[in-house]
Protein backbone atom coordinates (compact mmCIF):
# COMPACT_ATOMS: atom_id res chain seq x y z
CA UNK A 1 0.00 0.00 0.00
CA UNK A 2 1.66 3.31 -0.78
CA UNK A 3 1.74 5.94 1.79
CA UNK A 4 0.53 9.44 0.97
CA UNK A 5 3.08 12.30 1.39
CA UNK A 6 1.09 14.58 3.58
CA UNK A 7 3.67 17.65 3.14
CA UNK A 8 2.93 17.98 -0.18
CA UNK A 9 -1.12 17.72 0.57
CA UNK A 10 -2.67 21.23 0.47
CA UNK A 11 -6.34 21.99 1.64
CA UNK A 12 -9.26 22.16 -0.32
CA UNK A 13 -12.26 24.00 1.49
CA UNK A 14 -15.71 23.77 0.73
CA UNK A 15 -17.91 26.98 2.14
CA UNK A 16 -21.44 26.57 2.85
CA UNK A 17 -24.33 27.44 4.60
CA UNK A 18 -26.01 24.81 6.54
CA UNK A 19 -25.81 21.52 5.44
CA UNK A 20 -23.40 20.47 2.87
CA UNK A 21 -24.15 18.80 -0.39
CA UNK A 22 -21.14 18.55 -1.92
CA UNK A 23 -18.37 18.03 0.68
CA UNK A 24 -18.75 14.34 1.30
CA UNK A 25 -18.88 13.69 -2.12
CA UNK A 26 -15.92 15.37 -2.34
CA UNK A 27 -13.97 14.32 0.03
CA UNK A 28 -14.80 10.71 -1.02
CA UNK A 29 -13.68 10.81 -4.41
CA UNK A 30 -10.13 12.48 -3.38
CA UNK A 31 -9.39 9.91 -0.96
CA UNK A 32 -10.74 7.38 -3.55
CA UNK A 33 -7.95 8.71 -5.90
CA UNK A 34 -5.18 9.22 -3.89
CA UNK A 35 -5.26 13.27 -4.74
CA UNK A 36 -2.85 15.75 -3.48
CA UNK A 37 -6.04 17.72 -1.20
CA UNK A 38 -7.23 17.17 1.89
CA UNK A 39 -10.69 18.74 1.88
CA UNK A 40 -12.82 19.83 4.55
CA UNK A 41 -15.75 22.36 5.10
CA UNK A 42 -16.29 25.59 6.83
CA UNK A 43 -19.01 28.47 6.94
CA UNK A 44 -17.50 31.86 6.65
CA UNK A 45 -20.20 33.55 7.69
CA UNK A 46 -19.63 37.61 7.61
CA UNK A 47 -16.05 36.49 6.88
CA UNK A 48 -15.86 35.41 2.96
CA UNK A 49 -13.40 38.30 2.40
CA UNK A 50 -11.00 37.63 4.55
CA UNK A 51 -11.48 34.12 4.32
CA UNK A 52 -10.97 34.02 0.64
CA UNK A 53 -7.90 36.75 0.97
CA UNK A 54 -6.33 34.07 3.21
CA UNK A 55 -6.03 31.18 0.99
CA UNK A 56 -2.87 32.04 -0.93
CA UNK A 57 -1.08 32.80 2.41
CA UNK A 58 -2.14 30.10 4.22
CA UNK A 59 -1.35 27.64 1.29
CA UNK A 60 -4.71 26.59 0.23
CA UNK A 61 -5.47 25.13 -3.05
CA UNK A 62 -8.71 26.56 -3.46
CA UNK A 63 -11.98 27.14 -2.23
CA UNK A 64 -15.32 25.86 -3.72
CA UNK A 65 -18.38 28.34 -2.33
CA UNK A 66 -21.67 25.98 -2.90
CA UNK A 67 -24.01 28.67 -1.48
CA UNK A 68 -25.58 30.41 -4.01
CA UNK A 69 -25.19 33.83 -1.72
CA UNK A 70 -21.51 33.02 -1.27
CA UNK A 71 -21.17 32.67 -5.01
CA UNK A 72 -22.24 36.20 -5.38
CA UNK A 73 -20.48 37.62 -2.58
CA UNK A 74 -17.36 36.82 -3.44
CA UNK A 75 -17.43 38.57 -6.90
CA UNK A 76 -16.40 41.64 -5.04
CA UNK A 77 -13.18 39.73 -3.42
CA UNK A 78 -11.63 37.81 -6.60
CA UNK A 79 -9.19 39.46 -8.20
CA UNK A 80 -10.21 38.28 -11.59
CA UNK A 81 -12.62 36.81 -12.98
CA UNK A 82 -13.27 33.98 -15.90
CA UNK A 83 -15.34 34.44 -18.94
CA UNK A 84 -18.05 32.16 -17.34
CA UNK A 85 -17.99 33.95 -13.71
CA UNK A 86 -17.49 37.06 -15.06
CA UNK A 87 -21.31 36.66 -17.56
CA UNK A 88 -22.93 34.47 -14.84
CA UNK A 89 -22.05 37.00 -12.32
CA UNK A 90 -20.78 34.40 -9.83
CA UNK A 91 -18.66 32.05 -8.51
CA UNK A 92 -18.25 28.67 -7.39
CA UNK A 93 -14.80 28.02 -7.17
CA UNK A 94 -12.02 30.47 -6.52
CA UNK A 95 -8.04 29.81 -6.80
CA UNK A 96 -5.04 31.55 -5.26
CA UNK A 97 -2.56 32.44 -7.55
CA UNK A 98 0.84 34.87 -7.34
CA UNK A 99 -1.34 37.96 -8.65
CA UNK A 100 -3.82 37.14 -6.49
CA UNK A 101 -7.29 35.59 -6.43
CA UNK A 102 -9.15 33.97 -9.88
CA UNK A 103 -12.83 33.32 -9.83
CA UNK A 104 -14.17 30.52 -11.73
CA UNK A 105 -18.01 29.46 -12.38
CA UNK A 106 -18.41 26.04 -13.53
CA UNK A 107 -22.15 25.11 -13.51
CA UNK A 108 -22.63 25.83 -16.87
CA UNK A 109 -19.78 23.82 -18.22
CA UNK A 110 -21.40 20.65 -15.86
CA UNK A 111 -24.14 21.23 -17.55
CA UNK A 112 -22.61 21.54 -21.23
CA UNK A 113 -20.52 18.36 -20.72
CA UNK A 114 -24.12 16.50 -19.63
CA UNK A 115 -26.19 17.95 -22.78
CA UNK A 116 -22.96 15.86 -24.81
CA UNK A 117 -23.02 13.15 -22.78
CA UNK A 118 -26.61 12.09 -22.39
CA UNK A 119 -28.41 14.25 -25.21
CA UNK A 120 -28.49 14.12 -29.09
CA UNK A 121 -30.57 16.71 -28.78
CA UNK A 122 -30.54 19.92 -31.66
CA UNK A 123 -33.72 22.18 -30.19
CA UNK A 124 -34.63 22.34 -26.23
CA UNK A 125 -37.20 23.74 -24.47
CA UNK A 126 -36.80 24.92 -21.11
CA UNK A 127 -39.52 24.54 -18.36
CA UNK A 128 -39.61 27.01 -15.17
CA UNK A 129 -37.98 29.85 -13.48
CA UNK A 130 -34.79 31.05 -16.16
CA UNK A 131 -31.45 30.81 -14.47
CA UNK A 132 -29.29 33.24 -16.73
CA UNK A 133 -26.25 32.02 -15.02
CA UNK A 134 -26.80 28.73 -16.74
CA UNK A 135 -27.52 30.23 -20.51
CA UNK A 136 -23.89 29.61 -21.44
CA UNK A 137 -24.33 25.72 -20.73
CA UNK A 138 -27.04 25.56 -23.58
CA UNK A 139 -24.91 27.05 -26.30
CA UNK A 140 -24.04 23.71 -27.49
CA UNK A 141 -27.86 23.59 -29.10
CA UNK A 142 -29.40 24.73 -32.26
CA UNK A 143 -32.64 26.70 -30.58
CA UNK A 144 -33.54 26.94 -27.72
CA UNK A 145 -36.95 28.01 -26.33
CA UNK A 146 -38.44 28.85 -22.86
CA UNK A 147 -42.02 28.40 -20.92
CA UNK A 148 -41.81 30.81 -17.97
CA UNK A 149 -44.11 32.98 -16.53
CA UNK A 150 -42.69 36.11 -17.41
CA UNK A 151 -42.43 36.73 -20.85
CA UNK A 152 -39.47 39.60 -20.67
CA UNK A 153 -37.58 37.43 -18.22
CA UNK A 154 -37.60 34.70 -20.80
CA UNK A 155 -36.96 37.27 -23.42
CA UNK A 156 -33.52 38.54 -21.07
CA UNK A 157 -33.13 34.41 -20.47
CA UNK A 158 -32.74 34.14 -24.50
CA UNK A 159 -30.85 37.32 -24.98
CA UNK A 160 -27.80 35.56 -23.43
CA UNK A 161 -27.28 33.41 -26.34
CA UNK A 162 -26.24 33.77 -29.53
CA UNK A 163 -28.94 35.51 -32.10
CA UNK A 164 -29.13 32.22 -33.78
CA UNK A 165 -29.99 30.29 -31.32
CA UNK A 166 -32.31 32.23 -29.84
CA UNK A 167 -36.17 30.37 -30.09
CA UNK A 168 -39.18 31.78 -28.84
CA UNK A 169 -41.04 32.52 -25.24
CA UNK A 170 -44.20 30.69 -24.27
CA UNK A 171 -46.10 32.69 -21.08
CA UNK A 172 -48.53 29.78 -21.59
CA UNK A 173 -49.04 25.67 -21.69
CA UNK A 174 -51.03 26.70 -24.52
CA UNK A 175 -48.39 28.25 -26.48
CA UNK A 176 -45.65 25.75 -25.48
CA UNK A 177 -47.69 22.99 -26.90
CA UNK A 178 -46.18 23.19 -30.88
CA UNK A 179 -42.87 24.45 -29.56
CA UNK A 180 -42.29 21.60 -27.29
CA UNK A 181 -43.14 18.89 -30.10
CA UNK A 182 -40.55 20.79 -32.22
CA UNK A 183 -37.78 20.37 -29.20
CA UNK A 184 -36.12 16.92 -28.50
CA UNK A 185 -34.92 18.01 -24.99
CA UNK A 186 -35.97 19.69 -22.21
CA UNK A 187 -34.65 21.27 -19.33
CA UNK A 188 -36.72 21.12 -16.34
CA UNK A 189 -35.63 24.09 -13.66
CA UNK A 190 -38.73 23.74 -11.46
CA UNK A 191 -42.17 24.80 -10.60
CA UNK A 192 -44.83 23.09 -12.61
CA UNK A 193 -44.28 20.40 -15.23
CA UNK A 194 -47.02 20.55 -17.51
CA UNK A 195 -47.10 16.65 -18.74
CA UNK A 196 -48.92 16.99 -21.58
CA UNK A 197 -45.87 18.51 -23.23
CA UNK A 198 -43.96 15.64 -22.64
CA UNK A 199 -43.45 13.26 -25.59
CA UNK A 200 -41.90 9.78 -26.10
CA UNK A 201 -39.07 11.16 -27.91
CA UNK A 202 -38.06 14.00 -25.59
CA UNK A 203 -34.85 13.64 -23.20
CA UNK A 204 -35.64 15.23 -20.11
CA UNK A 205 -32.47 16.78 -18.06
CA UNK A 206 -34.22 17.61 -14.76
CA UNK A 207 -31.91 20.36 -12.39
CA UNK A 208 -35.26 19.78 -10.09
CA UNK A 209 -36.96 16.45 -9.18
CA UNK A 210 -39.77 15.62 -11.40
CA UNK A 211 -42.73 14.08 -10.41
CA UNK A 212 -43.00 9.97 -11.37
CA UNK A 213 -45.03 10.01 -13.51
CA UNK A 214 -43.09 12.11 -15.50
CA UNK A 215 -40.69 9.39 -16.39
CA UNK A 216 -43.12 7.03 -18.42
CA UNK A 217 -43.75 9.81 -20.79
CA UNK A 218 -40.38 10.38 -22.38
CA UNK A 219 -37.49 8.85 -23.59
CA UNK A 220 -34.95 9.37 -21.61
CA UNK A 221 -34.26 11.41 -18.23
CA UNK A 222 -31.35 12.84 -16.51
CA UNK A 223 -31.70 12.88 -12.88
CA UNK A 224 -30.78 16.46 -10.75
CA UNK A 225 -28.12 14.02 -9.25
CA UNK A 226 -26.23 13.34 -12.10
CA UNK A 227 -26.36 17.04 -12.75
CA UNK A 228 -24.07 17.56 -9.52
CA UNK A 229 -21.95 14.76 -10.29
CA UNK A 230 -21.16 16.60 -13.76
CA UNK A 231 -20.79 20.09 -11.44
CA UNK A 232 -18.75 18.29 -9.13
CA UNK A 233 -16.03 16.77 -11.40
CA UNK A 234 -15.98 20.22 -13.56
CA UNK A 235 -15.11 22.11 -9.85
CA UNK A 236 -11.88 20.03 -9.66
CA UNK A 237 -10.54 20.08 -13.38
CA UNK A 238 -8.96 24.15 -12.47
CA UNK A 239 -7.10 22.31 -9.97
CA UNK A 240 -5.87 19.84 -12.69
CA UNK A 241 -7.81 17.02 -11.37
CA UNK A 242 -9.77 14.94 -14.12
CA UNK A 243 -12.53 13.09 -12.67
CA UNK A 244 -15.21 11.54 -14.17
CA UNK A 245 -18.60 12.03 -13.23
CA UNK A 246 -19.40 8.24 -12.24
CA UNK A 247 -16.90 8.74 -9.05
CA UNK A 248 -18.92 10.69 -7.16
CA UNK A 249 -21.48 9.75 -5.38
CA UNK A 250 -24.25 12.18 -4.44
Amino acid sequence: MRTRDYTATRPLVVFHQGQSRWFEPLLAASLHHDLPIFIYPGQPGANLEAALMGLQPLGFRGAVLEDPSLQVLALDVVQSLEPEAAQARRVDLVVPEVTGTRGFYLEPIALTNLIRRYAFADKALWLGPVRSELAQGLRGLAKVSVLCQSFPEGEGFLELLPSPQRGVVAASEAQATAVARQADLIVYAGGSLPLALLQPYHSLIALKPVPAEALHLIGAYVSPEEFQKFHLAALLEPLGYVLPPETFVV
